[in-house]
Parts: structure tokens; C-alpha cells; sequence
């Protein structure tokens, strides 16, 4: 019946309650199983179902011993249905959007940031604004520094913070924080009396990376293959403060910024400082152009580089 159907009736038919009605019979696997999910009658939901079938002009459940499970076309409309909800959801959000602007909240950022950048910098930057900018919303994702310059190219946030093992040509960057990545090692290692070393001298032990950490990961396997060594990464974790917890247990050692270390492992690891000159890193802020930006975004990311230069000035101490 779909295909003679104009475009205009066929959405007039189409009901969205239903869709995700059957969307939750094909989870479920069962009617019963959907109808008391839905808090609906069976009856109910099986004349939804009827419905559907008849705007489809074929069956799309096939009923079995224990319940029911969709027919192939019947899983063509679920993978519809999910993205046609999908989109009516990021409609909803979009309206929540409007309509706080219209109660005063006018306009947000889309940041997109290191977990570097996330566990060190931001917090304080984010709350300093929010105090002076109460109107404007962030949004803020956490992701490596890859993704965060994918992001930002894509034009999928207005701004990104991290450290790039080189520049992107096609973004603009300002710098944002310097930062020291150390060594982290529990304090009975062999290494934990030492001061200062070079990460080569690492090597020789069991590490734990952070999955996702692009561009630290490559700067430890770029050290490793200048030192003709193997990079021996027992596992790796989805966190820094995961890092630190694997760390204590004994499970290997790891690299990571000093001011991370500082709030998560300080009390019960040791910091190595690393000699390296890439274990000093530059956090930049990314856009695709800074005169372009929103003036939402533009605004943060001036009071970024406010933050970043009072940061700056008290490190460097009194003239």
C-alpha cells in the first residue's frame, strides 16, 4: 500500500507512537512483553501493529512459539524507525534549545577537548565563564585530540582544545596552556627514586596506556622505535584516574600531565619527571576561523585566552 501512496499521505499516515511501539515489540520479542513495557492494553498495541502492516502492504511480524520477531521487511521499518526517532529527538532538543532562549538563555558553545584539557584546564576556565556569562550553555565533549580537530573541521563544534603532534594547516590556533607530561610509577618501582630521566629507560617495564590518547600515544611509540625498544603496554584504560588505580595495583607505569597526576595519583604514586622535549606539550585552541566564530563561542574563547594569560603571569612569578 506504501508505494501507492503520494509522499504527502504516506507521512500523514505514518505515526511516530507507533513506530516506536514497534521498535519496542521487536527489543521486547514478544507483545505482551511491549505492551506491559508501554503500559498499553495487548490489543492496543496489536491494532498499532495491524495498522503499520496495512500502511506497509505486508506483514512485519511473523509469530512463533515464544513470542514474535520481525519478518526481513519488518527489520527494513525498524532500522527506519530508529533513525526517523533518532532525528525526532534531536528535533525535540532543538526546540528545548529555542525555548530557553526565548526564557533568556541565549546561545551555547560546542567545545570539543582533550581529556588532558578536560582534566586539568577546563573545569576552572568553564566555571569562570559560566559565572560571568549565565545566559550561555556549553557543550562540551570530551575525545582525542584527533577527534577534536575532526570535530572542529567538521564544523561539529565551534571550538577545540588540545595538542596536536603538528598543526593543522586548514584550522587557526592560539595557544592555551603549557603543560609537562610525567612519568607515573608506584613508589616502590626501581625507577621511583630517580629525579629526571629519559623515557627510553621506561621501556624496559610493563606500561598502561589510555585508549584514545593519539597524540601522547605517538610520541611514546616514536620514543620507542628512536630507541630500538618495544613499547609494552600490558592493557590500556579509558581514564587517567583508571591509570593511576592500575599504576597502584602494579600493573605497569604511565605517562601523563603533571597536573592530572597531581589530583589523582600524588598521595599514593611517584612523579619521574621525562628529560624528552616532547613531554613538554603546547594546548592549543582550535577554529576553523576565530573572526567567524559565533559570538557565543567567540566569547569564550576570549575569556580562554584571558585565563591562559593570568595562568601564564603567576607561573612566570614578579618581574
Amino acid at each position: 500500500m506504501a508505494n501507492s501512496l503520494s509522499p504527502r499521505n504516506f507521512l500523514r499516515q505514518l505515526d511516530l507512537g507507533t513506530l516506536d511501539l514497534f521498535i519496542l515489540i521487536c527489543e521486547c520479542g514478544s507483545i505482551a512483553g511491549a505492551a506491559a513495557r508501554g503500559q498499553l492494553a495487548a490489543s492496543a498495541l496489536s491494532k498499532r501493529v495491524a495498522e503499520l502492516e496495512a500502511l506497509a502492504g505486508a506483514p512485519l511480524l511473523e509469530r512463533h512459539a515464544r513470542g514474535v520477531r520481525p519478518t526481513f521487511m519488518g527489520e527494513q521499518v525498524q532500522v527506519h524507525a530508529q533513525a526517523i526517532l533518532a532525528q525526532a529527538e534531536r528535533l525535540r532538543l532543538d526546540l528545548a534549545d529555542l525555548a530557553e532562549s526565548a526564557r533568556g538563555v541565549r546561545g551555547r558553545v560546542r567545545l570539543a577537548a582533550s581529556a588532558s584539557a578536560v582534566e586539568q584546564f577546563l573545569p576552572a576556565d568553564l566555571a569562570g565563564f559560566a559565572r560571568s556569562h549565565p545566559e550561555i550553555r556549553i557543550d562540551l565533549q570530551q575525545c582525542s585530540s584527533s577527534q577534536v580537530a575532526s570535530m572542529v573541521l567538521a564544523r561539529e563544534a565551534d571550538l577545540g582544545i588540545c595538542s596536536l603532534d603538528g598543526q593543522v594547516p586548514a584550522l587557526q590556533w592560539r595557544p592555551y596552556r603549557t603543560e609537562r607530561l610525567v612519568l607515573a610509577v608506584p613508589r616502590a618501582h626501581p625507577l621511583a627514586a630517580a629525579e629526571c630521566i629519559a623515557y627510553a629507560e621506561a621501556l624496559d617495564f610493563e606500561q598502561i596506556g589510555v585508549r584514545g590518547s593519539s597524540a601522547v600515544q605517538q610520541s611514546l611509540a616514536r620514543a620507542a622505535s628512536q630507541a630500538r625498544k618495544v613499547l609494552r603496554q600490558r592493557m590500556e584504560v579509558d581514564s587517567l584516574s583508571v591509570m593511576c588505580s592500575m599504576i597502584e595495583c602494579g600493573m605497569g607505569i604511565g605517562v601523563m600531565p603533571q597536573g592530572v597526576f597531581r589530583h589523582f595519583g600524588g598521595r599514593r604514586l611517584q612523579a619521574v619527571q621525562l628529560s624528552d622535549a616532547w613531554a613538554t606539550r603546547q594546548l592549543c585552541l582550535y577554529a576553523n576561523d576565530f573572526e567567524q566564530l559565533p559570538e557565543p563561542a567567540r566569547r569564550f574563547a576570549e575569556h580562554a585566552a584571558r585565563a591562559a594569560a593570568v595562568k601564564a603571569a603567576r607561573a612566570a612569578g614578579p618581574a
